[in-house]
């Protein structure tokens, strides 16, 4: 965390330091290359609250910042990385790298109307090459996040021309095609995904979940299998095998594979949906009913989340 008085102390002392001729920018460099990244930031912004355009100080900002939102990330603090990745912005607010870091960031803490901001600014300030294809991938699954699914498979489209091997993002363009409600293209990308990368199991759980929404039950189950074979915990998997047994009237199955997935999974609200169906199909209603009154309480929570979301996005 960076200390909000020495950055003030230190402010008071280059602005001293400033006057007597001293390279200020060179003080930041200098804590930048002992390890000390919170001391440089302060150092850095300290030269940027007097001289804006200063651009060894801009460099030094981005540069610094990075490190200490990696460090920050690494000791399990993301609110803190994105804190000094924010706290950079004010000070650098154009930096393409800094834009970069920061929408992923957002992306990766389900901050998506937050990353789409990010990543809508930095495409505005031009060309993106200097950062290399990831930036496009990036753009898509924001995009994604966020429901513009057009915008989405235009960017993972373009990316993997560029990166035609990368299996996460073939497995990224089908959840594009998933939401688009097309099947068929959804389960090619997944099938050449997992042909890139068999050892997974998002791959094999997505073409298993859009097999079971064209009824293809015996594909679903193999590929829900594959998926918990490398995660046995793996709530979606384990929520579609009972879906499976349920459509096939196998209550007393459906009811197990439901169980494990609220054990792995509590918070998954179609879980409780399906265990309250299957409950009343075994006859048991009061178990039943409480399962159905959680499902709904849940759905109308994610409910008035996304609906949160999208105003938030529209007022923004």
């Amino acid at each position: 965390m960076r200390c909000a008085w020495g950055a003030v102390v230190v402010l008071l002392c280059l602005i001293e330091a400033g006057a007597q001729g001293i390279a200020a920018p060179q003080d930041g460099d200098a804590l930048f290359k002992a390890g000390k990244s919170v001391e440089a930031c302060e150092a850095y912004e300290a030269v940027l609250a007097r001289d804006p355009a200063n651009l060894a100080a801009q460099e030094g900002e981005v540069a610094a910042s990075e490190r200490l939102a990696i460090q920050e990330r690494a000791a399990g603090r993301r609110d803190d990385a994105l804190k000094a990745l924010l706290q950079a912005q004010e000070y650098v607010p154009d930096n393409k790298r800094l834009l970069y870091d920061l929408g992923v960031l957002e992306d990766e803490m389900r901050l998506f109307v937050d990353a789409d901001r990010t990543l809508t600014h930095l495409e505005s300030l031009g060309s993106l090459d200097s950062l290399g294809p990831e930036v496009l991938y990036a753009i898509g699954r924001v995009k994604l996040d966020v429901g513009q699914l057009g915008t989405a498979e235009e960017k993972m489209v373009a990316y993997l021309k560029l990166r035609p091997e990368d299996a996460s993002a073939h497995y990224g363009l089908g959840r594009v095609y998933r939401q688009g409600l097309q099947f068929d293209k959804a389960c090619a990308e997944f099938e050449r995904s997992i042909e890139l990368q068999p050892r997974q199991t998002e791959g094999y759980y997505e073409l298993g979940d859009a097999e079971l929404e064209e009824g293809r039950f015996t594909e679903a189950m193999a590929n829900f299998r594959k998926t918990l074979q490398r995660n046995p915990k793996h709530g979606g998997a384990l929520t579609d095998e009972g879906v499976v047994y349920f459509k096939q009237k196998q209550y007393d199955k459906a009811l197990t594979a439901l169980q494990q997935a609220v054990a792995a999974a509590p918070e998954y609200q179609q879980s409780h949906y399906y265990m309250g169906l299957t409950l009343a199909r075994l006859g048991r209603a009061d178990e039943s009913k409480r399962e159905l009154d959680l499902a709904t309480q849940m759905a109308e929570r994610d409910h008035k989340l996304a609906a949160g979301l999208r105003l938030q996005g529209q007022t923004q």
